[in-house]
């Protein structure tokens, strides 16, 4: 009896130690997936220089990508996007659709694709319009989610849909199809390194 007792203890223990039984189904995220010692950064607005300033933005490195994302857009949600320049709130919020990885010799490249929901066409009347107050939503949404200024960063394509569906054409500003880092790096740079320069984008 000690003996059979003895053997099911060992083969409990081995099981355990060699991964196949951890009381879970979930598989351990791929590394690719976890944002690790990243330094984030979220941005106040300037409608002159685009981004007044930088600000940390603090999430355990073992932080799923999603998550973060998730964060980041509730972040986006409660801040630059809670209210309008006429002081009227807003039910804007960010949903992560997908995220998808390409792999290519050296890494995963990351792309996102974000919905924005904003049933109050509040973004279509404000923050999209005007020549400079759309250049800083457009920055905002790209250096917010896709990190520039990590290497690699956070993204390395950013989808935004607007409402479940692909942006109409804009006046002032193109965020159709894939938004890339280069397209926001300077600006996010630029803030986080404190220098208050007009930024070229």
């Amino acid at each position: 009896m000690f003996r059979l007792i003895l053997t099911s203890f060992m083969t409990v223990a081995f099981l355990m130690n060699s991964g196949c039984f951890n009381g879970s189904d979930t598989p351990p995220p791929d590394s690719s997936q976890i944002i690790g010692q990243a330094q984030l950064y979220t941005f106040s607005s300037d409608h002159k220089l685009f981004f007044a300033d930088a600000h940390p933005f603090i999430l355990a490195p073992t932080t799923s990508l999603r998550n973060a994302l998730d964060s980041l857009g509730r972040h986006l949600a409660e801040t630059y996007f809670s209210e309008t320049y006429k002081k009227e709130p807003t039910d804007i919020h960010f949903e992560i659709v997908r995220i998808d990885e390409i792999s290519t010799p050296t890494r995963a490249l990351r792309i996102a694709v974000v919905n924005m929901i904003d049933t109050g066409k509040a973004a279509m009347k404000d923050f999209f319009q005007g020549s400079s107050g759309g250049q800083t939503t457009l920055c905002m949404l790209g250096a917010t989610f896709m990190q520039p200024h990590l290497s690699p960063p956070l993204l390395d394509g950013l989808v935004l849909l607007y409402n479940g569906k692909i942006l109409p054409e804009l006046d002032h500003i193109n965020l159709r199809g894939l938004l890339t880092p280069r397209l926001v790096e300077h600006v996010a740079k630029q803030a986080i390194n404190g220098t208050k320069e007009k930024p070229v984008i």
